[in-house]
């Protein structure tokens, strides 16, 4: 039989698993609304189609630099502008306690879910601790975008789903489900019902129910999606007419589903990123009886159980994560931060493999995980210093000796705990993560300013703006340069374009990549160039007439 010491700081978050990973966010994030600025290229982006939106009027389409955005439905931005309206949050601030707000939301369904799927107090909070103590979802909670948000409603329409196909009561459930399938679409899009509709589908399968999908309930669900989407797309013809709907559902579905413009990647990608983003809780594999996996026994096991009620929730979390894994790795545009969703099955799993659930004994070994956890924290604790050292820039990064230590201390710290059990492990991890954000997001994070943002070339741009000059961009990633100017500016790719506004205009402010710059032949007179600016990855130079 499994047993674990004794913990009252375990035995006291336990008892309230909701109010105690809420805490733990609010830590990671109450210092740290307002410290760095905004980033290349989603922040500033993002940025800009609020302030288009509150200063233009734009709330039914977005709009990017003045013209319309057809990437991003509204949502998000209209969550944005309640947090301005209603909290003392002001300026950039809005974007991070966003961020923060959607974190602590995503977090909470979460812990939802773990709750519908039939897991206790132990294991919903054990699913908390999980994901605040991963890197990558750490890191997109200081980071302002709309994937938290868009994936916490996919969360509650698998657990309305989940409950309207176990209970009898299914009309509230299913139409709740549906209503939240379309206001995730409206956050981000079409993913926000394929998702949670796949996992459904496959749950059935699996269980040889179709027979539910017969209940008029999901009719009356789907009726409910589809007024509130084509509520929205009436209101987008009558505010921007028929080019922007077309853009929406031919370029920026059918095309990013089977032949995507933008970030195309092999076949292979998230078998090789996924493991990394979810790290250091991958070392998990390392700690798992996998030869059980090869054994016929055990998927004839697994086979012979699929009716049985008792293993729904488990069936759901696992189908869950594969359905979305397999979906995502299917379509032609691949990105990292479109894993978020299963991030919250895989979290729950995670946590009863590793501390067990009921008369279920753990499957992971506490020990080996702690150990691997502790590589990874000291690994990245060398390297860092290394990293620095080999880093290409003029200025240095602060702070770094700071999350250095702490990072070591915390895998030193879990190698003294290794055979004290899961609980133990996972308060250390935790405190870990808390410590180690605030230098890190405090100190290291603002010194990449000059690296990650364009605001130094913006605010230079904004300058020669107030001062008559006509702001012109050439072949830039659209809109990163707008909001620290605080002004729309001419994108072009066309250089003949260029030329003639040039020689029509006596004051312009261009910005361009450099590599453009230097391939200029037959530049035109009375320009200079006043600022060279790398940002992300690549140098940008200001030119002035």
């Amino acid at each position: 039989m499994h047993f674990e010491k004794k913990s009252l700081i375990w035995d006291t978050m336990e008892k309230h698993p909701w109010i105690s990973v809420l805490f733990i966010i609010i830590l990671q994030s109450i210092f740290t609304m307002d410290y760095r600025s905004l980033w290349f290229s989603d922040e500033v982006r993002y940025a800009n189609v609020y302030h288009q939106m509150k200063d233009a009027g734009h709330w039914l389409v977005m709009y990017l630099n003045g013209v319309p955005y057809p990437d991003k439905p509204p949502v998000y931005f209209w969550f944005l502008s309640m947090l301005d309206t209603f909290t003392p949050a002001d300026g950039i601030s809005v974007f991070f306690l966003g961020s923060a707000v959607s974190a602590a939301i995503f977090l909470l369904s979460t812990v939802a879910l773990a709750r519908t799927l039939g897991c206790g107090r132990k294991t919903s909070l054990a699913t908390g601790l999980v994901l605040l103590t991963n890197i990558f979802f750490v890191g997109i909670a200081h980071y302002s975008r709309m994937d938290l948000l868009f994936g916490s409603f996919i969360i509650w329409a698998n657990i309305c789903l989940f409950k309207g196909f176990h209970t009898e009561n299914s009309g509230k459930w299913f139409m709740s489900a549906f209503a939240l399938m379309g206001i995730a679409t409206l956050t981000k899009g079409p993913l926000g019902l394929v998702f949670p509709l796949l996992t459904a589908i496959c749950f059935l399968i699996w269980k040889q129910k179709l027979k539910l999908f017969k209940n008029k309930n999901l009719l009356k669900g789907f009726l409910i999606l589809l007024a509130i989407l084509i509520a929205w797309v009436v209101g987008a013809l009558l505010v921007d007419g028929t080019s922007f709907i077309h853009n929406i559902f031919y370029k920026q579905i059918y095309q990013r589903a089977v032949s995507s413009f933008h970030h195309e990647e092999p076949f292979q990608y998230y078998l090789i990123a996924f493991p990394l983003a979810w790290l250091p809780w991958t070392m998990a594999i390392f700690a798992m009886p996998l030869r059980k996996l090869f054994k016929v026994n055990h998927w004839v096991e697994v086979i012979g159980q699929r009716k049985n009620t008792l293993t729904d929730g488990r069936d759901w979390a696992w189908i869950m994560f594969i359905s979305g894994f397999v979906l995502l790795t299917c379509l032609s545009i691949k990105v990292l931060i479109y894993i978020l969703p299963l991030f919250a099955p895989l979290a729950i799993l995670t946590a009863k493999g590793l501390l067990g659930e009921g008369t279920n004994e753990p499957v992971i070994n506490s020990r080996r995980l702690w150990i691997g956890v502790a590589g990874v924290y000291l690994l990245l604790a060398i390297a860092a210093p290394f990293a620095e050292t080999f880093f290409p820039f003029d200025f240095a990064l602060k702070g770094m000796s700071f999350t250095v230590l702490i990072m070591g201390l915390g895998g030193l710290a879990l190698l003294a705990v290794k055979n004290s059990g899961g609980k133990m492990g996972l308060l250390v991890m935790a405190a870990t993560m808390v410590i180690w954000i605030q230098p890190l997001a405090l100190q290291t994070l603002p010194s990449l300013d000059q690296l990650m943002s364009p605001r130094q070339t913006g605010e230079l741009m904004k300058k020669y703006v107030t001062q008559g000059s006509y702001p012109l961009a050439h072949k830039i990633y659209s809109g990163i340069f707008s909001y620290y100017a605080g002004t729309d500016i001419h994108e072009t790719s066309d250089m003949a374009e260029i030329e003639s506004i040039l020689k029509e205009k006596d004051n312009v402010i261009l910005v361009m990549q450099k590599k453009y710059y230097d391939r200029w032949e037959n530049k035109p007179d009375g320009i200079k160039v006043i600022n060279e600016q790398f940002i992300s990855d690549r140098p940008y130079v200001l030119i002035k007439k």
